[in-house]
């Protein structure tokens, strides 16, 4: 395994902070891209960035808003997050960071969204992609899943009902294995969002991402985790004209730490 370093870049938000793990010896595997889910941050990534790091050189960016990356001013689209991910890995590849030319990228449910714009904007540059679960819903239950997210994250306010709805929403989906710390530090990271919170949701409610998954030419491997998209991935996943679908039954939010070992080999097979 290799250590994990952190860095800044620049983006037209202004910095974008991100992890980086470097094999110690040099490598001709395409580097790999990883991008969180709403909300949290690249710190996700940590249970399997060493292992992945020893092949290959792989980058873990705070999506702009989220983690240590500055925000834009207002909600932003997916397509403007994938612009920005191309941008910052055409600029750490200028700077020498990695490899010049094709990479691969990885992401976890909004995430996936964000792989998925940039796998089919970026044909040139995108040569793999995996993702874990696939928020791909119609219209119609977008236009639902945006309505209600006022309700279901209320503003902070004195009462701190904000809090216990946070609280009630991360049992519900960590896998019964997570700790009571682990879950606490997760809120307390969803916390200093605060409003801004719910723009990564935003972003994936507004977008046409079963359209978008047709267009993805490139081979996909759905990493398909028994949590809150695990329906709709069974049911969407073969909109990716060559993707293929792996279950993890019994896993849920958390599974990147608790099913490590399973998930890396599962990676490396596929990017190799």
């Amino acid at each position: 395994m290799t250590s994990v370093k952190r860095a800044y870049a620049d983006s037209r938000y202004g910095q974008l902070h991100y992890r980086i793990a470097q094999p110690a010896a040099q490598t001709d595997a395409p580097p790999l891209l990883c991008l969180h889910q709403t909300p949290s941050h690249s710190g996700d990534w940590m249970p399997v960035l060493p292992a992945l790091g020893a092949k290959r050189v792989v980058v873990a960016v705070d999506t702009p808003g989220y983690g240590m990356s500055d925000p834009p001013p207002a909600p932003t689209t997916i397509e403007e997050y994938a612009e920005i991910a191309a941008a910052f890995m055409d600029g750490l590849a200028a700077d020498g960071v990695v490899a010049t030319g094709a990479f691969d990228v990885m992401g976890f449910h909004t995430g996936s969204v964000i792989a998925t714009q940039l796998a089919r904007s970026r044909p040139d540059r995108v040569r793999r992609a995996v993702m874990f679960g696939l928020a791909a819903f119609p219209a119609d239950i977008r236009a639902e899943r945006l309505e209600s997210l006022p309700a279901l994250f209320p503003p902070p306010d004195a009462t701190l009902a904000h809090v216990k709805k946070l609280w009630a929403i991360i049992g519900e989906l960590s896998d019964p294995r997570r700790t009571m710390e682990q879950r606490h530090v997760s809120m307390a990271e969803c916390l200093r969002l605060g409003t801004r919170m719910t723009w990564g949701y935003i972003a994936v409610y507004r977008y046409d991402f079963l359209g978008a998954m047709a267009e993805v030419t490139q081979p996909v491997l759905i990493m398909n985790p028994e949590d809150d998209l695990w329906e709709v991935t069974c049911e969407t996943a073969h909109h990716f004209p060559n993707g293929r679908r792996v279950d993890m039954l019994g896993a849920m939010h958390g599974v990147l730490e608790l099913e490590r070992d399973r998930i890396v080999t599962e990676i490396e097979g596929f990017l190799a």
